[in-house]
């Protein structure tokens, strides 16, 4: 573990990943050993510009994204697991249940964050909890919550699809999706009065960029965003910032990169103006 976290500082925290990276084979060597790794949950490779750059290094033979059969399987014996920061979400949540009686959380895996809350708090009468996710963890998620009985925990496949609402949570997603931010407001039948984001990679360093991220069971494009920019798409919309928050368990290290390595995601809290 020592050997690794030595490896993670001086890679991707300090001036000797940029130096490795001008001698010949050792940025494409390290690329080829991590595209092959199955054992770690969070590697990243490369910066590029655009999401066809990044996906275009990604192996044919490899998982691409999350809608497929391994990582559909993920989560499903660890269905209730929340990260610390969570309870910043789960604070919004609660406080805005008791006037919104539909949520629809994008990218909610197999209902994570409804097992997390509701193992908490029970969700008030009528409240709805709507899942937005790809057709296999869709699959999967539904299948769970009929074994668990899982009450008010609906599923869709399509954010177009998803029901209007005034409460739109997102957690650890929007980074994965190539029209994310800018996109996803675009796609809502209405805009939501209240945006709850939690895990989102957030620089103040650089331009927004995408790189690759190895999560074990399957590889896909990852964008790290300028804060400014990301701020903006949500200004443009009418949303002013009502709380923040920073997700010190999770990080994004580049290595070879280290000016565009995050040292800790990012959670918001936006209200549109009315």
């Amino acid at each position: 573990m020592a050997l690794t976290t030595l490896a993670k500082i001086l890679l991707c925290r300090s001036v000797v990943g940029p130096v490795l990276r001008k001698v010949p084979l050792v940025e494409p060597g390290y690329e080829r050993y991590t595209l092959k790794r199955k054992d770690h949950g969070g590697l990243f490779i490369g910066v590029f510009p655009t999401y066809e750059g990044a996906k275009s290094h990604i192996p044919r033979s490899c998982q691409v994204g999350w809608n497929n059969r391994a990582s559909s399987r993920i989560w499903l014996n660890h269905s209730d697991m929340i990260q610390p920061t969570a309870y910043a979400t789960f604070f919004w949540i609660h406080k805005l249940l008791e006037e919104n009686n539909t949520l629809v959380d994008y990218g909610g895996s197999i209902g994570l964050s409804y097992y997390g809350y509701t193992e908490r708090a029970d969700l008030p009468k009528g409240v709805t909890w709507n899942v937005v996710e790809v057709p296999c963890l869709v699959e999967a998620g539904k299948q769970l919550a009929e074994e668990k009985k899982a009450k008010g925990l609906v599923f869709h496949d399509d954010l177009r699809r998803s029901p209007p609402s005034d409460l739109f949570f997102s957690a650890g997603t929007i980074q994965y999706i190539r029209d994310g931010v800018p996109g996803f407001l675009e796609k809502l039948i209405s805009l939501p009065v209240h945006i709850i984001i939690n895990k989102v990679p957030l620089t103040e360093k650089t331009p927004s960029f995408w790189t690759i991220q190895n999560f074990g069971a399957s590889i896909s494009p990852y964008r790290i965003y300028n804060r400014l920019e990301f701020l903006g798409y949500f200004k443009d919309f009418g949303y002013q910032v009502v709380d923040s928050w920073d997700v010190p368990d999770l990080s994004c290290d580049v290595p070879f990169y280290p000016h565009h390595t995050i040292f800790s995601l990012s959670g918001l809290y936006l209200r549109r103006r009315l």
